[in-house]
């Protein structure tokens, strides 16, 4: 079946009860083809009964800490930074430095829930006023 075979066939309801290899695959590459021209950072999928979701992210964290024994006998701290990225730009970076594991953990988790306070309440604020 070719894609626009799929697609009128679709838009028609033809697919009433159809549950088909050859109909999710042919769906699934005209997701494959929409998401490749795509401009936008969110992602066509297929789910179970050819439901379609849009999705995708829009902010990110990304962060990589060493242990003491990664750096030298003297440093002896965990070190490390965490990025946040809003869709692929790096927004910022925030570097950390504990002494314990524990710490470490502690420090980073309650920063990151700030951040994810402000950018809910921004997000809240920016779509009120839209």
């Amino acid at each position: 079946m070719e894609i626009q075979d799929f697609k009128d066939k679709l838009d028609n309801r033809d697919f009433w009860g159809v549950n088909s290899k050859e109909v999710f695959d042919v769906a699934h590459k005209w997701a494959e083809e929409s998401n490749n021209a795509s401009l936008n950072n969110c992602k066509w999928s297929w789910d179970c009964g050819l439901k379609l979701d849009y999705d995708g992210d829009i902010c990110s964290i990304s962060s990589r800490f060493y242990p003491p024994h990664k750096s030298s006998a003297e440093y002896g701290l965990y070190s490390g930074t965490l990025s946040v990225y809003v869709f692929e730009t790096e927004v910022f970076e925030k570097k950390f430095e504990e002494k314990t594991l524990d710490s470490l953990k502690t420090t980073v988790e309650y920063y990151v829930s700030g951040l994810e306070d402000k950018l809910k309440a921004n997000l809240i604020a920016m779509f009120k006023e839209a």
